[in-house]
């Protein structure tokens, strides 16, 4: 065993820890890049080969010295990161996922209350961003997720501007409660359906979807208040009744 230098680490440049202290100031660098980003039990047995690729193309001495991780580096190793993390069996990515299913069908109960409503009390006025969120929810169970990305990514950067610049008083606190919702829901969606995300239990996100079109429009066309909030409830109700996270061939561990 190695004795231990004034520093804490041994001679043999290993501290007792078990982590390699050597190397060149770029190596170390890379070494924290992967610690702060990646699990430990991914890293295991996988982070010598993945710090032996960063450092192939960087051979200058002083860029070993001096140099950082890039910024494409760091940006492949946080996707990386949010797949692993996020991977079919992994708890996390399942509630993910079932929060940005949960939160798409609610939006489109909502657009379909909201319709209901306007045509039973009021002038019919389309929202962009319901046909947008619509539209994701089809492409995610269609399969498309490029599409659904894509949908949710504008109407979070929307949603995001509007809480900015809402202001102070009731308006703004409303406007605050709204798109808090449309902004997590689109986070849900980006980081949890990534390339190597399961397929969805498209069938019982459909099912749940046409019935509680239709008790959201039933309730809409009756009672002429709670439209925001009671499909929430209707959400909650239909997404229990069908738990599409049982359904088969969904991934569990």
């Amino acid at each position: 065993m190695s004795a231990p230098m004034p520093d804490g680490t041994a001679a043999d440049g290993v501290d007792p820890g078990g982590s390699s202290t050597g190397g060149s100031n770029l190596e170390r660098r890379y070494r924290a890049l992967l610690r702060v980003l990646l699990p430990a039990w991914y890293r295991d047995g996988r982070e010598e080969e993945m710090v032996e690729v960063f450092l192939a193309d960087r051979v200058d001495e002083l860029d070993h010295e001096h140099g950082w991780p890039g910024w494409g580096e760091a940006a492949a190793t946080a996707a990386l990161a949010v797949r692993v993390r996020l991977a079919s069996a992994r708890p996390a990515g399942r509630v993910v996922r079932g929060v940005a299913l949960a939160g798409l069908l609610g939006h489109v109960l909502l657009a379909a209350e909201s319709v209901a409503f306007a045509v039973r009390f009021g002038p019919v006025r389309p929202s962009v961003f319901d046909l947008l969120l619509v539209v994701a929810f089809a492409a995610l169970l269609a399969g498309r997720r490029g599409v659904a990305r894509a949908a949710v990514g504008v109407v979070a950067v929307v949603a995001a501007a509007l809480v900015v610049v809402s202001g102070p008083g009731a308006a703004g606190w409303w406007s605050l409660v709204t798109n808090t919702a449309l902004v997590v829901t689109a986070a849900a969606v980006l980081l949890g359906f990534h390339r190597e995300a399961p397929p969805v239990a498209a069938a019982r996100w459909w099912w749940a979807a046409a019935l509680g079109v239709v008790v959201s429009v039933v309730w809409a066309a009756v009672t002429p208040t709670l439209v925001y909030f009671s499909a929430w409830l209707v959400t909650a109700a239909v997404v229990a009744v069908f738990r599409p996270w049982r359904a088969p061939g969904c991934p569990r561990r």
